[in-house]
């Protein structure tokens, strides 16, 4: 038995190609060239709107907030950031919507409001929605 060498090895390589590429007149075999396509040009940045950083609109009407006194200065402070809905889900006590208040002052830059103001905010704040009970029997529905 003859042993291979390197050369017949080259031989049989190169033969193995020069057939291949003699048969692949369709160019099947190789693969297709990268044809190199410039990016589209971006559009120009759309000008910043007044709204920017503002959260999107809400569709929320005073009747929106239970009835009571303070009810219309409440929504109209308080809407001009955040929804109703927000201010539904607490349930504060009147020194928590005191602190939520001068948070929201402090950390929110919400606009200075008088002094009587706050103090009828707050009143129908604490009155409307105060701490809910927790525990059995508590506002849970299923347990009635």
């Amino acid at each position: 038995m003859r042993q291979l060498t390197i050369s017949h090895v080259c031989v049989i390589a190169l033969a193995t190609t020069v057939v291949l590429l003699a048969f692949d007149k369709a160019g099947q075999l190789r693969p297709t060239p990268y044809v190199w396509t410039p990016p589209a040009p971006k559009a120009a940045p759309a000008p910043a709107s007044p709204d920017a950083g503002k959260p999107p609109p809400h569709n929320d009407m005073v009747e929106d907030l239970p009835e009571g006194p303070g009810r219309e200065i409440t929504f109209y402070t308080c809407t001009a950031c955040h929804g109703v809905a927000l201010i539904k889900a607490q349930g504060l006590t009147r020194d928590l919507w005191e602190s939520t208040f001068d948070l929201m002052l402090e950390k929110h830059r919400m606009p200075p409001v008088k002094p009587a103001e706050r103090a009828e905010i707050l009143d129908y704040l604490s009155q409307q929605f105060p701490p809910r009970r927790r525990g059995r029997g508590g506002d849970n529905p299923f347990l009635k």
